[in-house]
């Protein structure tokens, strides 16, 4: 099995904190189920179309710098709403070989769902580098 060294990430728009810790809390109690490094997490109270935000660019840094090669989210809205965002993302992840993981949905369908796993394979015009990986609760 391959070691996860990975960071736990959160993103809601609400201004319910306690559910935005508890969403947090869930992922990175699953990271700890299924043997994962936890090397740090965040939490962004933070519209889901934006871009610019300083906790995921810190996170997507330290995939840059080779300190995580895993980021864990419930769902892949957490990373972003807006299509074009997340296709950013979902390309950089890829390009540095890291693993995006869901907790509580089919990474999968969700890709076929929007459209990326599509664009994802055209892109290099073969399977994608990310992994995704989907375990029953």
């Amino acid at each position: 099995m391959k070691e996860y060294k990975v960071w736990a990430f959160a993103r809601s728009a609400a201004s319910n904190l306690p559910a935005l810790e508890e969403q947090l809390a869930d992922v990175m109690r699953e990271a700890d189920r299924r043997g994962y490094i936890i090397v740090n997490s965040c939490m962004e109270q933070k519209y889901g179309t934006e871009f610019w935000r300083p906790d995921l660019f810190a996170m997507l840094t330290a995939v840059q710098q080779g300190r995580v090669n895993a980021v864990m989210v419930q769902s892949l809205d957490r990373l972003s709403h807006d299509i074009a965002t997340l296709y950013r993302i979902l390309r950089f992840l890829q390009n540095y070989g890291a693993v995006l993981i869901t907790t509580e949905t089919n990474l999968r369908y969700e890709l076929y769902l929007t459209g990326l796993d599509a664009r994802l394979l055209r892109r290099h015009n073969r399977k994608p580098i990310y992994y995704v990986e989907c375990e029953e609760r």
